[in-house]
């Protein structure tokens, strides 16, 4: 299989490497719901119709 070599490939592939990751927390004072969060749902069995 063919591969692509340019300038900078090495910092295209890596680049999830370098960007600070953080969880995601859910602030009361900021949101727009009295509720508490709820948590996600997830599509198991593809869509329905």
């Amino acid at each position: 299989m063919p591969r692509l070599h340019f300038k900078g490939r090495n910092l295209v592939e890596n680049h999830h490497l370098t960007v600070p990751f953080h969880e995601l927390r859910a602030v009361a004072s900021r949101g727009l719901s009295t509720t508490p969060p709820s948590l996600p749902t997830y599509v198991t069995q593809g869509p329905s119709r």
